[in-house]
């Protein structure tokens, strides 16, 4: 048990306790970085309920993990990638919740054979240029594009200056272009 005195505890002793077993070291890491990580949460969702609910998550997920931790790194970035990964996928969850709504689904007539092979034909070559994006550019591109998060937010999910994330996506754009029309190399 850990020992309660006036000074803070640093984050790396409670990080060895927790990793030995100690379940009041991790509750105090809990109450230290809830806060935070609700923000977090709720900067990549504007959904109060669901950061409390990502919050919880995260700090399961970082409970069961705890013994990957690795000490010679800040136990904060560790958490905060956790969450942030847990937000990105519970903003995957609602998107495809969203796409299977019947609210959603189109009355319009079901589109041909031609129509169904040329759009085949057109999502595999846009696969295919994404595929061969380097993974820095293809994840802002599907944050920016598929989650529908601003620069902002982007930036604090991927821990990188909001620059770098336009700059990334400005990039990724250009490449996409050269390769899905190649005839934009002339016009560039």
């Amino acid at each position: 048990m850990i020992a309660v005195s006036t000074l803070p505890i640093d984050d790396s002793v409670l990080v060895d306790a927790a990793r030995a077993g100690s379940t009041d070291a991790f509750d105090v890491l809990v109450d230290r970085y809830r806060a935070p990580v609700v923000r977090l949460a709720y900067r990549l969702t504007h959904d109060r309920d669901e950061a409390n609910d990502i919050a919880q998550d995260s700090f399961m997920r970082a409970y069961r993990r705890i013994g990957e931790f690795k000490p010679d790194r800040p136990f904060a970035r560790w958490l905060f990638a956790i969450a942030r990964n847990a937000s990105l996928d519970a903003l995957r969850r609602r998107r495809r919740a969203a796409s299977l709504e019947p609210s959603t689904i189109s009355t319009a007539a079901e589109p041909g054979p031609e129509d169904l092979a040329l759009r085949n034909d057109e999502a595999a070559r846009v696969h295919a240029a994404l595929d061969a994006l380097p993974a820095k550019y293809r994840d802002v591109l599907e944050l920016y594009y598929v989650s529908d998060l601003r620069y902002r937010d982007i930036a604090v999910a991927l821990e990188i200056p909001i620059g770098t994330v336009k700059t990334y996506i400005s990039r990724a754009k250009r490449r996409l272009r050269v390769e899905l029309d190649p005839s934009e190399i002339l016009a560039a």
